[in-house]
């Protein structure tokens, strides 16, 4: 004989999950093996004629073969049942969602689950083995999960019993008849208990956390202890309870705790209780409830973990942010580095907090340079290093602030924000806002000395020698660092040379060019400088910047410190390399964010997923760099970036930005993919929405080939090749369109007039490809005082092999044709100076265009006979 049982004092996750059993031991009993609470018996009076449940007394116990036992592994729980565990000839199957505890019974099949109901182990085994249930039986299922995992709510409930629950609910269970047992009112005499251990509570604060005690002294045994307990739980909002009640000739304990510090079932274990480390129970005998009540306290004492404090959790150093900077540079920092709030300081004294929500309002009703000290929450509540998690989490919802300072003996030490509470609440899984996408590697250690001194000019290594020696001198510490460095390893010729002092930049060039010669140039707002050799090298020298104080100081990290920071705030971590100057320790690689191994792989890669937000035209300089090097934007990288593109991000940039990152692309050396990618994007919605990229391809793709012949041809002439894709993107616009983009976007007095001259340009060309019978000097009349812009420009209107051959020529005689005769000579012919000297100087540059005349001879013979025919008489000397 097979029976299924469970253990006393039955609970709903215990009765279901002996229906499940039945499921699953076809033919084997269910036996109660004693008491059943009040809302048990509520349900079984409903429901007794549905469910065949036996007690000992009905069955023959000796004939038991196999015991199924379910949601308990004690013998001491089994009641009435309890001898049979020590019966060897009596096999046992057990299943159960509690932790394992001494003395348990162990059987052929013992399956314990870290799961919020034992139901969950049976309807999971039911679904898997395709066994068929009525919507009665899922409903009674249903009710034993969601008992014990408190309606999904409880701490212990996992995503198995979440997907146990969905699976019911497929199967038809009721959530009606569910919610009628969950919220089943006590009885009269249970409410008198209630009353009396609310009278009778015992508070206590005890390494951080609130404890409450609430003891009963009654005569008669009444079931249905949990349930007041979960009521004066929540009613006293306390981290743990402990109900102690004497009942009949026995003391019955009931513990809930909501903090992970204070484990309920090793505190009663000592009582002989078990269970979960959030829920647990006792029952003892032959003792007092003061005396299991100071046991109890007893036990807290000892094995209550140390609570956490601020000190445990607080973000050290702090960054600050002085009172009198601006709401635009505080928002900038609290994006750049995560922080949702920062203390604001005057001097020494923290004054005020400024929220990103603060920065961001500022910015949005233009008063980005409205200083902090208007905006701030000057109202400071701090706290103290040993001051618990859980007086912290009160503080935060009680005074409704994100952070609060944390002060030791008048001295900031650090700051808990709320960001820091939810990660203890929720640990790893708290969704951050702020993320970091490198990958740091500073145990590369290398050296690149010998690669500068092959790859770089004499002049500009030894410079960077002397810069070295020249910061030693003033015990500075001096860097180059970004794109020249990049280029470097990328074998790039790229001498745009910057250099980053640990000191004061403008110093170090004045230095330099004391030793060196030279010139410099000094920024004092920026705390810049520009030396310029002797060779007319120009290296641009700046200060390392600290945009915050942090507080205490951080311990000096000497040489990293102030460059880390300063490469922080760099783009992509490819631009984030330096490489060390001083003497010593001369062209050490200096790699914080791992662009080396970047550059290796060939990958784009924003340093935090803020980046674009903070500065969305990094989007266009990461198409940029990914087209100019053939490298591949990170797969997060390009996330944040269309979520950036998708925010409408560009939106908020000035025109003038914009354009000039534009201009940067426009170029390079093959702008056509960088141009593609942004129309793939979406990014060129924001740029010029009125022109359609792919209907120009053909006539863009032909520029880069165009310029390089040109500038063999005719090399010398100084030429923006950015200007000429502007012609050609600017050609699909009507004038009404082009006006109001040249309101829109600086390009400046010569970029605009080249504009505005290319509609000629367009009407130029027609005549050109409809008509071969232009002469060279009816070609230079169209086309005087056009800049070499729309020249080439021109070239890219051209539709036919024959028109661009005449084009061609005419250009070609525009560099070879010079009027060899001057003013010398024509006063030698009798003319007077004036006027007609340029008047006959320029017929004589369309007749050689022509190619009427041919020389020096040519020209002064005909001269000769536009005098003797009276051409000029009145220039002649009386």
């Amino acid at each position: 004989m097979e029976i299924i049982t469970s253990h006393n004092a039955l609970d709903f996750d215990g009765l279901a999950s002996m229906v499940g059993a039945s499921k699953l031991y076809s033919g084997a009993v269910m036996v109660i093996p004693g008491t059943m609470p009040g809302k048990i018996k509520q349900f079984m009076a409903l429901y007794k004629d549905v469910l065949d449940l036996r007690i000992p007394r009905e069955i023959d116990l000796a004939r038991i073969t196999r015991v199924i036992l379910v949601d308990t592994a004690s013998p001491g729980r089994m009641a009435q049942l309890e001898p049979l565990h020590q019966n060897p000839a009596i096999d046992f199957h057990v299943y159960d969602h509690h932790p394992q505890q001494a003395g348990d019974i162990v059987g052929s099949i013992t399956e314990l689950h870290p799961i919020g109901a034992t139901t969950t182990i049976m309807v999971e085994k039911i679904a898997a083995a395709g066994i068929h249930i009525t919507p009665f039986e899922a409903t009674i299922l249903a009710l034993g999960i969601y008992e014990d995992t408190g309606s999904l709510l409880f701490p212990g409930t996992t995503e198995r019993d979440a997907q146990a629950v969905a699976y019911l609910l497929q199967k038809k269970a009721n959530l009606k008849i569910v919610a009628t047992f969950m919220d089943a009112p006590i009885s009269d005499q249970q409410r008198k208990i209630l009353q009396n251990l609310i009278e009778n509570t015992e508070a206590y604060h005890i390494n951080g956390l609130d404890v409450t005690l609430a003891i009963h002294k009654g005569k008669a045994f009444i079931p249905g202890l949990d349930l007041l307990a979960y009521r004066i739980f929540k009613m006293e909002e306390c981290d743990a309870i402990f109900v102690i009640a004497q009942m009949q000739s026995k003391i019955y304990v009931i513990a809930r705790s909501g903090s992970s510090n204070l484990k309920v079932n090793e505190i009663l274990s000592s009582l002989g209780g078990n269970g979960h480390e959030r829920a647990a129970s006792a029952m003892i005998r032959n003792q007092d409830v003061r005396e299991v009540a100071d046991t109890i306290l007893k036990e807290i004492k000892a094995k209550i973990d140390p609570p956490v404090v601020a000190r445990d959790i607080m973000s050290s150093p702090v960054k600050t942010i002085d009172l009198y900077r601006t709401m635009e540079e505080a928002g900038r920092l609290l994006l750049r580095y995560g922080h949702t709030g920062m203390p604001v300081v005057d001097g020494n004294e923290v004054v005020g907090i400024i929220s990103r929500r603060d920065a961001d309002k500022a910015v949005m009703h233009n008063l980005g340079h409205a200083p902090v000290k208007g905006f701030m929450t000057s109202k400071v509540i701090t706290i103290a290093p040993d001051t618990p998690i859980g007086e912290i989490q009160k503080m935060v919802v009680e005074y409704d602030v994100g952070r609060l300072p944390v002060v030791d003996r008048g001295r900031l030490v650090g700051v808990v924000s709320r960001t820091d509470i939810l990660r203890i609440l929720h640990g790893n899984d708290y969704p951050e806002d702020h993320t970091l996408l490198y990958s740091p590697d500073e145990t590369t250690s290398e050296n690149i000395r010998s690669l500068m001194q092959g790859k770089l000019p004499a002049d500009i290594f030894n410079t960077l020698e002397a810069a070295g020696e020249a910061a030693s001198e003033l015990e500075y510490n001096v860097y180059c660092v970004g794109g020249f460095v990049r280029d470097l390893f990328l074998n790039v010729p790229n001498f745009d040379v910057d250099l980053v002092v640990e000191g004061d930049g403008r110093q170090l060039a004045r230095r330099l060019a004391e030793r060196l010669g030279g010139k410099v140039r000094v920024h004092d707002r920026f705390a810049t400088a520009t030396f310029i050799t002797t060779e007319g090298t120009k290296i641009d020298v700046a200060t390392a910047r600290t945009e915050y104080y942090e507080f205490p100081a951080a311990l000096p990290m000497v040489e990293r410190s102030s460059i880390k920071e300063d490469m922080y705030r760099r783009d992509f971590t490819i631009n984030t390399l330096a490489v060390y100057l001083n003497p010593g320790r001369f062209g050490e690689l200096i790699d914080f964010f791992g662009g080396r191994r970047d550059l290796q792989k060939g990958l784009i890669r924003v340093l935090y997923n803020l980046s674009f937000v903070e500065d969305p035209t990094r989007i266009l300089r990461a198409i940029r760099f990914e087209q100019r090097y053939k490298f591949t934007i990170e797969p997060d990288t390009l996330r944040f970036a269309r979520d950036a593109i998708q925010r409408r991000m560009l939106g908020k940039l000035s025109y003038k930005r914009i354009l000039r990152e534009l201009i940067l692309i426009l170029n390079e050396k093959d702008p056509i993919p960088a141009l593609i990618r942004m129309s793939e994007s979406g990014v060129w919605t924001y740029i010029l929405p009125e022109v359609d990229l792919e209907a120009l391809s053909t006539t863009l793709k032909r520029i880069p080939m165009v310029l390089g012949w040109w500038e063999e041809r005719y090399y010398g002439h100084e030429i923006k090749p950015w200007l000429i894709y502007l012609l050609v993107i600017f050609s699909q616009l009507d004038s009404g369109q082009l006006a109001a983009i040249l309101t829109r976007y600086p390009l400046g007095r010569y970029a605009q007039g080249c504009v505005e001259d290319s509609v000629q340009v367009t009407h130029i060309a027609a005549q050109i490809n409809s008509n071969a019978e232009l002469k060279p000097s009816q070609l230079d009349s169209m086309l005087k005082g056009l800049d070499v812009e729309n020249r080439i420009y021109l070239l890219l209107l051209i539709k036919s092999e024959d028109a661009w051959e005449r084009t061609v020529r005419f250009y070609d005689l525009k560099a070879e044709v010079k009027v060899q005769i001057n003013g010398h000579d024509l006063r030698n012919m009798g003319l007077r100076a004036g006027p007609v000297f340029k008047t006959i100087l320029a017929q004589l540059y369309e007749a050689k265009l022509d190619g009427d005349i041919q020389n020096r001879d040519d020209e002064i013979r005909t001269v000769k006979q536009w005098i003797e025919k009276g051409r000029f008489q009145d220039g002649m000397v009386d």
